[in-house]
């Protein structure tokens, strides 16, 4: 079963490099996990604090969206320079920055009352996940084609277990919201330990390769002071700017199809659905938020995922999994935007169950946009653009991410304040938050 996984994952992503790898070799499942726990981690922290947002706001005023807008902000300025000069710092300098970021984001979100503290606390842990994403995500580059699908496993494992582990605990169990994080901050240690594990050799035999797609370009030999010592080749200089302005440009089509991507989905999800509840559900108003969270990320889960379902399949019989008509997936995801703001402003839908199975399709198409964009684009670069240009596909979702919040900034008090308008009686179902502060220190089912 594991060698028909990695066949089907390899088959799925061009070579990357020239290193080939046995693949029974003993350290091959090794650098796999470390990349899956690599995707999960640097996502777990995110999916978490967006499934917590209505609790973190708990009593207070400010709209869904503050928590994305105080995420995706510094997500994007990340992810828009990080790429152009990130590869000069060494991978453990990035990872240990990772975790730090995210521990004591993590640290000020829970033990510190002042919400400006708590939003702090957001954004450190939004700029861990940007240089996150864009590391380890070009650190795939250095690895063999299965590196990538393990990752975005990862991601979409994180974008499961996360609101599921809230979930279980403030809905099912009798855990507070503050506590179910609290019991988290260690985790991010883990990118650490399992950096550690993941063999290097890889970088250093990549570091030293010459590229032949560059064969005009002339590259000295660095002499050595004692001339009994064998002479060893410089590494190779990194592309200039005017290159990567031209990488950007030949991937800018899977670039604008996850803007839209991750507008529709954040938009739908932190101010739309905020203002979606059923009264005949018998269901907390709280909760609602939570059933559509987490329906949302298991479409994700299996969008980001699926790949795993076929992995007994032949590589010749799954040719129809491959997609590079990202444009698509992006489509369908505005298509859902649209009805939700239509059930957002008439109400016209009868049961739970329909907005659930809708986030969870919204998920789905999610999930899947973000598992074929690094394949497409992998397939559209050299070996040598390829760590450059997957670490600037990460920049459309950025800003799709922070428009959707600016644009929710005002959408979701609109949208609450014409169902108080034209539904009264159930006005407390207008919108998807406790109204008071007691739902972040305690738990209410209990």
């Amino acid at each position: 079963m594991w060698g028909r996984i990695k066949e089907i994952f390899c088959y799925f992503s061009p070579n990357v490099g020239s290193r080939e790898t046995d693949p029974s070799s003993s350290a091959s499942w090794v650098n796999t996990l470390c990349f899956f726990i690599f995707g999960t981690l640097s996502f777990f922290n995110q999916e978490l604090l967006y499934t917590a947002s209505e609790d973190i706001l708990s009593g207070r005023k400010l709209p869904t969206a503050t928590i994305l807008v105080c995420f995706v902000t510094p997500l994007m300025v990340t992810k828009i320079f990080a790429p152009w000069f990130i590869q000069k710092i060494p991978y453990l300098v990035k990872a240990s920055f990772i975790v730090l970021c995210m521990t004591f984001g993590l640290a000020l979100i829970v033990f510190v009352e002042d919400i400006r503290a708590k939003l702090v606390g957001i954004a450190l842990n939004a700029m861990a996940t940007g240089v996150s994403e864009v590391v380890f995500l070009a650190l795939t580059s250095f690895y063999p084609q299965i590196a990538i699908s393990s990752f975005v496993a990862g991601t979409g494992t994180a974008s499961l277990i996360s609101p599921l582990y809230y979930t279980s605990l403030t809905t099912w169990g009798c855990v507070s919201p503050k506590t179910a994080i609290m019991i988290t901050i260690p985790l991010p240690v883990l990118i650490l330990v399992f950096y550690a594990v993941l063999d290097k050799e890889y970088i250093v035999s990549a570091a030293y390769t010459k590229p032949t797609e560059h064969e005009a370009v002339e590259y000295s030999m660095v002499g050595s002071t004692n001339p009994d010592t064998e002479q060893t080749p410089t590494v190779p200089q990194r592309q200039p700017c005017g290159e990567k302005l031209r990488i950007g440009a030949r991937i800018l089509p899977f670039i604008i199809p996850l803007f839209v991507s991750f507008f529709a989905e954040y938009m739908s999800n932190s101010s739309v659905v905020t203002t979606i509840a059923f009264p005949k559900s018998h269901i907390h108003p709280r909760d609602h938020f939570l059933y559509y969270s987490l329906s949302y990320r298991i479409g994700k889960f299996i969008g980001r995922s699926y790949l795993f379902v076929f992995a007994c399949l032949p590589p010749e019989a799954t040719d129809f999994l491959k997609c590079d008509r990202t444009w698509i997936l992006a489509a369908l995801e505005m298509l859902h935007l649209v009805f939700f703001l239509l059930e957002s402003w008439y109400h016209f839908l009868p049961y739970i169950w329909i907005m659930i199975s809708l986030c969870s399709t919204l998920g789905l198409f999610a999930g899947m946009i973000v598992l074929h964009s690094p394949h497409a684009v992998a397939r559209y670069t050299t070996p040598e653009e390829r760590e450059f240009a997957l670490g600037l596909l990460t920049v459309g979702n950025a800003i799709g991410g922070f428009l959707a919040g600016l644009v929710g900034l005002f959408m979701e008090p609109y949208l609450e304040n014409e169902c108080i308008q034209h539904f009264s009686a159930s006005r407390e179902f207008c919108f998807t938050r406790m109204r008071n502060t007691t739902g972040w220190d305690s738990n209410f089912h209990c």
